[in-house]
């Protein structure tokens, strides 16, 4: 079997058949073509006063609900935000954070597994956000893709609900080294689920030693308040 795409050949036809010299410049291409949209976003909203948070976290971790009580708290703090939804298929999550008032745009993107500031750049453009904004982007759920590539964002922040596994972090070590914040979401179930938040965070700090790491619920408003206040603070700071 290939170790590659799992068919059922001998032949490895992956990264393998391709020199080095040629994969390598392959690769550097396409992500600096990435970064020089990314480093262009970010320009264009720190000349409006607005900055951005890229939130990543697998399907199902909780990612809409917390952007819905947040948005309800920075609204108390005078923090106007609209919010960029990325999912491969419906809008559904687009329509729970309209509920809230804010601004939302959907990118629907089909098969891609991840947003890339070409994406976000666009969704920013019909969002038509004015100066002084907090956009934040709920990317496609998934701890592998979007970890790889930089949107424009000020913060990333990385959400691991306590239904996946206290592993997780091990598993996919590359978002949580590359996050700024950790969000260790749907605490209230917490005496239901077998999760130790001592082994997680030992695991997450293994990665990124100096990396914040917050406990929340949604549902119980749980580190809410604190994860406002906490994003307030980064706004008011940024240039």
């Amino acid at each position: 079997m290939c170790d590659h795409c799992g068919c059922s050949t001998n032949h490895h036809h992956g990264s393998d058949d391709i020199p080095q010299k040629q994969r390598v410049q392959l690769e550097q291409d396409v992500l600096a073509h990435d970064k020089q949209h990314a480093e262009s976003l970010r320009s264009k909203l720190r000349k409006s006063n607005s900055y951005m948070i890229n939130v990543v976290g697998s399907p199902g971790c909780g990612k809409t609900a917390l952007i819905a009580e947040l948005i309800f708290r920075l609204k108390e703090k005078n923090i106007k935000t609209a919010v960029i939804e990325g999912d491969l298929a419906t809008d559904n999550d687009a329509k729970r954070i309209a509920k809230t008032g804010a601004p939302v745009y959907q990118v629907t993107t089909g098969t891609a597994c991840h947003l890339s500031a070409h994406d976000v750049e666009h969704a920013v453009e019909h969002l038509g956000a004015s100066e002084e904004t907090l956009i934040i982007v709920e990317n496609v759920g998934n701890l592998v893709c979007p970890s790889m590539f930089d949107i424009g964002e000020s913060l990333r922040l990385v959400c691991l609900s306590v239904t996946e596994g206290t592993d997780k972090p091990q598993k996919y070590p590359v978002s949580f080294r590359e996050a700024n914040l950790a969000i260790i979401s749907k605490c209230d179930l917490l005496e239901y689920v077998d999760f130790d938040i001592s082994e997680s965070s030992q695991m997450m700090r293994q990665i990124h030693p100096d990396l914040d790491i917050l406990q929340t619920s949604a549902k119980s408003g749980l580190g809410i308040e604190e994860l406002a206040e906490r994003i307030a603070g980064l706004c008011r700071k940024e240039p």
